[in-house]
């Protein structure tokens, strides 16, 4: 699966690669970047829960949450060309992009989604971010495993968000849709995991079976 990572990488490279050379003409710092993109997730987030004061901020909610999920996207590729990439800044980028998506969460249980579609989506992208980092941990490489990582949850939120305006159930259907694919994803990660890790053998840390 490295080779579907190495493609989005290429991909983004590709079609965002302008703004990056502008950003890292600028020195624009990386943290600023993973902090801003939290901004516009917690935005989106009250735009979700506001949504009964005007139809029309959920959609605008989903474009605000995809501008986070690029900027997200774009400092870890603007780490990498001006020769900032640190464990604090991937630790950080890890953990907001968390507090991003239970923001985002939050404000959809509060505004125009259901409590199930919400609890589908939120637990799911969990499982597989944790799976992610836990295999990580212990030497097992999961990037590029499974169908529903951060930008597909993303695509799939923002394409429900944007159909809102026409038939309010479509947001319904992404989130369950999502997080569907976003357990499958976790399960499949855990198998891949389990596999490498009983074909080594080694020793759990601390002692743990």
């Amino acid at each position: 699966m490295r080779g579907k990572r190495e493609l989005e990488r290429e991909v983004l490279r590709r079609a965002s690669g302008w703004l990056v050379e502008a950003m890292v003409r600028r020195r624009v710092s990386p943290f600023a970047l993973t902090y801003s993109a939290l901004g516009l997730a917690a935005l989106a987030a009250s735009m979700f829960a506001l949504h009964r004061a005007w139809a029309w901020f959920v959609p605008l909610g989903g474009l605000v949450y995809l501008a986070s999920g690029l900027l997200d996207a774009l400092d870890g590729e603007v780490a990498r060309r001006e020769g900032r990439v640190t464990a604090r800044g991937a630790f950080e980028d890890s953990v907001l992009d968390k507090f991003g998506e239970a923001a985002v969460s939050v404000g959809l249980l509060m505004g125009p989604a259901g409590g199930l579609e919400v609890l589908l989506f939120a637990t799911g992208s969990l499982l597989v971010s944790y799976a992610r980092a836990r295999a990580e941990s212990l030497g097992v490489e999961l990037a590029g495993i499974g169908v529903a990582e951060r930008a597909e949850r993303t695509v799939g939120l923002v394409v429900g968000t944007l159909t809102y305006p026409l038939w309010e159930h479509v947001l319904n259907l992404a989130l369950a849709a999502v997080g569907v694919a976003a357990y499958a994803t976790a399960v499949q990660r855990f198998v891949v995991a389990s596999r490498a890790l009983a074909g080594r053998g080694d020793p759990s840390p601390g002692g743990r079976r």
